[in-house]
């Protein structure tokens, strides 16, 4: 037996929780142990799945999406018009909303008056370019962490927001995360447990497309008959087919080899699918329920996911919506509305400011599955 040697070639990449530490340079706290954990979750969201991503959008749309409430006073409809900003504060509650639901967590740009007795102006500050100072009692800001060192994306050091220091440190953070139990510095999303599922979306999409450009070939395991090689030869040779022929984009690709002699051709064996067809409708299925678990959907129909028993009518709907209102979109509004209730204590504001509540337009529903005449 001592001529028989064996090399399995893993295909499985999963990410595992971020580490979260203080960086060499002891400045700040590295996010993630490459230090790109938030630039991951955007490439997930932006990339990945149209699951996650549609999921997200909407919860977004249904927590902000209806702006706030119209003022009544002068004081308030000036704070949200936002002048000395780049943007109305509807606009930032949008972005702000984006981070919250993508990272968990947000940040404000925050400018004092020269006083420092009045906050002048908001602007969103993008969360993962965010990183938080050794002493917790600022933060970093860079245009790109995985190439800080380069001078247009050296770290920036601002504050934490406190309007007891406003007039030394006009320019503050104003910085917010939802915290976790036993997680230190930063925070999770509250879908990480679902990441794998996420991730999968995308692995099979690209698995089927790659399957189709090729021919629909399946899996086989590849040996060559010349003897076993060193420990070093297969290793290399591991190497070589890893970066040529895993990952779901290499789907059913071939291989051409050329032999001295039939005794020492490589053979092909053929891995046979076994209903793969159905394996994967049932593991797409069961893909899109824990996606949905991930994301603390009650309904899937307010995403237009319709399952089975449901009618999708106008009482199911407004049903489902005051669920998941009262369950997920009440939560995340409190959040943002106490934000910047906050900012305009220090505005002159004393009028209470709230996000209207999303409400769904039947009218539009009904007109577009309305017959042409």
């Amino acid at each position: 037996m001592k001529n028989i040697n064996f090399k399995i070639l893993n295909f499985d990449a999963v990410r595992n929780t971020p580490v979260f530490k203080e960086s060499r340079s002891g400045e700040y706290i590295e996010y993630g142990s490459d230090n790109a954990y938030p630039q991951y979750l955007l490439d997930i969201f932006h990339n990945k799945s149209n699951k996650h991503k549609a999921i997200i959008s909407k919860k977004v749309d249904m927590t902000t999406g209806n702006g706030f409430t119209e003022p009544a006073t002068q004081e308030l409809k000036k704070f949200i018009d936002n002048r000395y900003g780049k943007k109305d504060l509807e606009y930032v509650a949008t972005r702000v909303n984006y981070d919250f639901e993508i990272h968990n967590g947000f940040a404000m740009l925050i400018r004092w008056n020269a006083e420092g007795t009045r906050v002048s102006a908001i602007d969103w500050l993008p969360f993962h370019k965010c990183r938080l100072s050794t002493d917790e009692q600022g933060i970093l800001v860079s245009k790109d962490w995985t190439q800080a060192r380069k001078a247009a994306n050296k770290p920036v050091y601002y504050p934490m927001f406190d309007p007891k220091s406003a007039k030394s440190e006009p320019t503050q953070v104003f910085y917010y995360i939802e915290e976790s139990n036993g997680i230190d510095y930063y925070t999770l999303p509250y879908y990480s447990s679902t990441l794998s599922w996420i991730e999968l979306d995308y692995e099979i999409a690209t698995f089927h497309l790659a399957s189709v450009r090729n021919n629909f070939n399946a899996g086989f395991i590849l040996n060559f008959a010349t003897g076993v090689p060193t420990e070093e030869e297969m290793a290399d040779a591991q190497r070589e087919m890893e970066r040529k022929f895993t990952g779901s984009e290499n789907a059913g690709k071939f291989i051409l080899t050329f032999s001295d002699g039939q005794d020492q051709k490589p053979e092909l064996i053929p891995l046979e699918m076994n209903s793969s067809d159905e394996r994967f409708i049932m593991l797409h299925r069961e893909m899109l329920t824990e996606i949905f678990i991930g994301h603390s959907v009650t309904s899937p129909l307010l995403f237009g996911i319709r399952t089975e028993g449901q009618l999708g009518g106008r009482s199911e709907l407004l049903e489902a919506l005051a669920i998941f209102q009262s369950t997920y979109i009440s939560s995340k509004q409190t959040v943002i509305e106490k934000s910047f209730a906050k900012l305009a204590s220090f505005s002159g504001v004393s009028e209470q400011i709230k996000l209207e509540q999303y409400s769904i337009d039947f009218s539009a529903i009904e007109s577009d599955v309305t017959p042409k005449a």
